[in-house]
């Protein structure tokens, strides 16, 4: 069964955890429509926290934030540096009608458009699931589910700068960036978590038509037309997405083929002279 615990409101972080590892925030719940928002100081991590809520029965949309994660993932179990407020570090509750193959495309798409409305900073997309800002990767979305359970793990780079972390998210193929080097309006971090979750959701009840979701997404995609490598099939040409969120790769011989998951990565230059 689900607890209870105090809100943030009422008592400080440092009383909090004296008491409770967690606290929650009903203020927050009412301003984003949220069924629960709980705030974590440290947590290890808050997709494995938000599968526990949704095993235990709690509502879709329950919202799981860590000011600091010690043992956050991306892809492929990749490391995801989480440091103590400098980021959003937050998983989603989702509900099993939620699932489909475009899942992992509506919340990149849902956390680009919030980051571009709060901060004025365009944020493309680099297939699957990796948020850019000019050419750098400032964040990414990890979408997890099981038996009885879907969660949606994001994780945004708000303050920290790349020569803190340059390998902030796991991934050696692009260097790491924030949004505070790009803008001066930064929202506090909880508000951004709030913001991600409410529209996450309302995206996903609005069911859009799959061309408008491809559309949505060609609009940011960082690869397309681009001599990519990929770990399914090798090289070619990235011709954006297809209706099930698949990647189109146009090979050598002029066909295309569908990649369904893995490691994309642009070719640089120096490398198709080689």
């Amino acid at each position: 069964m689900l607890d209870s615990r105090p809100s943030i409101s009422r008592l400080s972080f440092c009383q909090l955890n004296a008491i409770y590892p967690y606290s929650l925030d009903p203020v927050r719940e009412r301003e984003y429509g949220l069924p629960r928002f709980e705030v974590w100081e440290s947590i290890k991590s808050t997709n494995d926290r938000a599968r526990e809520l949704a095993v235990e029965g709690a509502p879709r949309g329950s919202l799981v934030l860590g000011w600091e994660q010690t043992e956050g993932r991306g892809r492929h179990g990749n490391l995801w540096f989480s440091a103590a407020g400098e980021g959003v570090w937050m998983s989603l509750v989702l509900g099993a009608n939620d699932v489909t193959t475009q899942l992992p495309l509506l919340v990149g798409i849902s956390c680009a458009e919030v980051v571009e409305e709060l901060t004025g900073v365009i944020v493309s997309i680099k297939w699957p699931n990796d948020l850019i800002i000019k050419g750098r990767k400032v964040g990414g979305v990890l979408v997890e589910m099981g038996d009885g359970w879907v969660v949606a793990g994001i994780g945004i780079n708000v303050s920290r700068t790349p020569s803190e972390s340059p390998q902030a998210f796991g991934d050696r193929a692009l260097a790491a960036t924030s949004i505070a080097e790009h803008s001066d309006r930064i929202s506090e971090i909880p508000g951004f978590a709030g913001r991600f979750a409410q529209r996450i959701l309302e995206r996903l009840d609005a069911r859009e038509s799959i061309d408008r979701v491809v559309d949505s997404f060609s609009a940011r995609d960082t690869l397309r037309g681009l001599l990519v490598h990929t770990d399914e099939i090798g090289t070619g040409i990235a011709r954006g997405i297809d209706e099930c969120g698949m990647l189109l790769l146009e090979l050598e011989d002029g066909s295309i083929v569908r990649v369904r998951s893995g490691s994309v990565r642009a070719i640089t230059p120096s490398e198709e002279g080689e």
